[in-house]
């Protein structure tokens, strides 16, 4: 088997994308999709990009990285974290030439430049701020997670994705009881306007840092303000809930309470405020990503169901 690794070149992209919607149907992506989430990354470097070549055909991929370029803004705590930590994004091969050992190979490679930049963690996928995969799905890649342990990594835990059908979605009338008991304490639950653009960022900055970035750039985007959901106190914003993580549109979260006034069911109004906004807009479908065992029970009160379960697995070098 004529086998070549090699690194990634400008040329590959359409082979590259090709392949990984071949491989990898339930993440599918565009060109455009690839460029922004990996190429376009400031962390990208084309040493850890690595195509598997057969007989001049793209036969497997796999993507690897560290973090010397800090994330954006509200995520300075985790760079220091993330110092010693590596990335192997993604890694798959075409169907017909796996158990051949070139997703053995391409994996060796990945960890030899992880371990030559410095990392001494290695975790799968799960890298942000892109969030484009959240682990190990066992049911949709049958035999990833084998792969992997054999390779030394163990599982660290298990995420959900999540969805809700949002044809003829309406909030339950326990919503509006709600509505009208916080308006008795002053709170109240509205689109986001720029008049609360300061607020906003006030209690982003204190209570998600994590999320500055994600609210910054819808307003650099131009995303209609009917897509982010704040609870404010008179002048003070409360809470925050947004739908559109960069492409997609029907992606729901984050959103967030402040500490000291959860239990008043803030939360939960934002998030129906939101989904009543998308299926008025004709919006037939809202998910996110992952989230953990606790808070997948509250989403499946409000009505999301398990769509995906990811595993997730790292390794030590």
């Amino acid at each position: 088997m004529d086998l070549r690794l090699r690194e990634y070149h400008p040329c590959d992209v359409r082979e590259v994308v090709a392949l990984w919607n071949r491989c990898l149907p339930t993440d599918p992506i565009t060109r455009e999709i690839f460029e922004e989430k990996i190429l376009l990354d400031p962390n990208f470097d084309p040493a850890g990009c690595r195509v598997a070549e057969l007989s001049s055909s793209t036969v497997g991929f796999a993507h690897a990285l560290t973090r010397p370029t800090p994330l954006p803004w509200g995520f300075e705590s985790a760079f220091e974290s993330d110092r010693e930590v590596g990335w192997v994004f993604v890694l798959f091969v075409h169907e017909a030439r796996r158990r051949q050992g070139i997703g053995s190979a391409l994996l060796q490679e990945a960890l030899e430049f992880l371990k030559a930049r410095g990392a001494k963690k290695v975790v799968l996928a799960d890298y942000a701020p892109s969030y484009l995969l959240s682990g190990v799905d066992t049911e949709a890649y049958p035999g990833a997670q084998e792969f992997f342990a054999r390779h030394g990594f163990e599982v660290q835990g298990e995420s959900f994705g999540m969805g809700i059908d949002l044809h003829g979605f309406r909030a339950p009338p326990e919503a509006a009881e709600t509505e009208q008991a916080l308006a008795r304490e002053g709170i109240v639950v509205e689109s986001f306007s720029r008049d609360h653009l300061l607020p906003t960022l006030a209690f982003l900055r204190e209570c998600f840092p994590t999320w500055l970035s994600l609210f910054t750039e819808k307003l650099q985007r131009g995303d209609n303000h009917h897509e982010m959901v704040i609870a404010r106190q008179e002048t003070q914003v409360i809470g925050y809930c947004q739908r559109r993580y960069g492409h997609h549109a029907e992606r729901t979260g984050p959103f967030g309470v402040r500490a000291e006034l959860r239990g008043k069911q803030i939360g939960t109004l934002m998030l129906y405020r939101l989904l009543e906004r998308m299926a008025q807009e004709g919006l037939r479908f809202g998910w996110f990503a992952q989230t953990g065992e606790r808070q997948r029970r509250y989403y499946e009160r409000v009505g999301y169901r398990v769509i995906r379960t990811h595993i997730g697995m790292s390794k030590r070098l």
